[in-house]
């Protein structure tokens, strides 16, 4: 996925390529505002919209995990996400990839994301550009604002605050979207009432599929 140089707008973002050299401009070689991992600290900057109103968000080059808003079904995550999100939502981010959408959402008043990836690259890919965007550490109350859990570690009513999320997002194939061990991890740390957005669908028989393997826990909204 190839992002523009002036950005790429989707819903209330602006999506950047960041620059992400470290080590330049000091004489031992050390750039000051790194933090962990390699990734420039940005917690001295407060996050500005730009001059046309949206939130930027920027995202590493190279390292990032699947997910740059290029893609049709991150695209109407990020749009779906935009109208949800209330204040102090919590969000599972299944099949995090780079982060995008917990960085959507906590730009937006989530407090806490929870973001769940196969891959352990992709975790650690996440947590470099929420640190990136500064929105890793809530100052008022002291605690981290981005959780990354391999799937092996999502069990059943164990995720999340008491009582599930507020609201779910997985953006992925179906074939693993219907598993029961993903069915049962998903709905079960979700709240009664939550919201359950599932992206990447094909119409028809993908959609069929979907509903059969939830409709026992999910009211679908057409």
């Amino acid at each position: 996925d190839t992002l523009p140089e002036n950005g790429l707008a989707i819903a209330k973002f602006r999506i950047f390529a960041a620059d992400n050299s470290v080590g330049n401009g000091n004489s031992n070689g050390i750039d000051h505002d790194v933090g962990v991992g390699g990734v420039r600290d940005n917690s001295n900057n407060d996050c500005e919209e730009d001059d046309d109103g949206l939130i930027p968000i920027r995202l590493l080059w190279g390292r990032n995990g699947w997910g740059t808003g290029v893609h049709p079904s991150t695209r109407l995550c990020l749009e779906y996400l935009s109208n949800a999100i209330n204040y102090g939502d919590t969000l599972l981010d299944y099949g995090c990839g780079s982060g995008i959408l917990s960085i959507s959402a906590l730009h937006l008043g989530a407090i806490h994301s929870i973001g769940v990836d196969v891959e352990a690259e992709s975790l650690i890919t996440a947590e470099r550009n929420i640190r990136l965007n500064n929105l890793h550490f809530d100052e008022n109350y002291g605690t981290k604002r981005f959780t990354g859990l391999h799937t092996r570690e999502v069990l059943p009513f164990e995720v999340g605050p008491p009582g599930g999320v507020d609201i779910c997002v997985a953006n992925i194939l179906v074939g693993q979207l219907v598993r029961p061990s993903m069915v049962a991890a998903i709905v079960t740390n979700l709240r009664v009432e939550g919201k359950l957005c599932l992206s990447g669908i094909r119409p028809g028989g993908e959609v069929d599929s979907l509903k059969e393997a939830y409709g026992k826990w999910i009211e679908w909204v057409d």
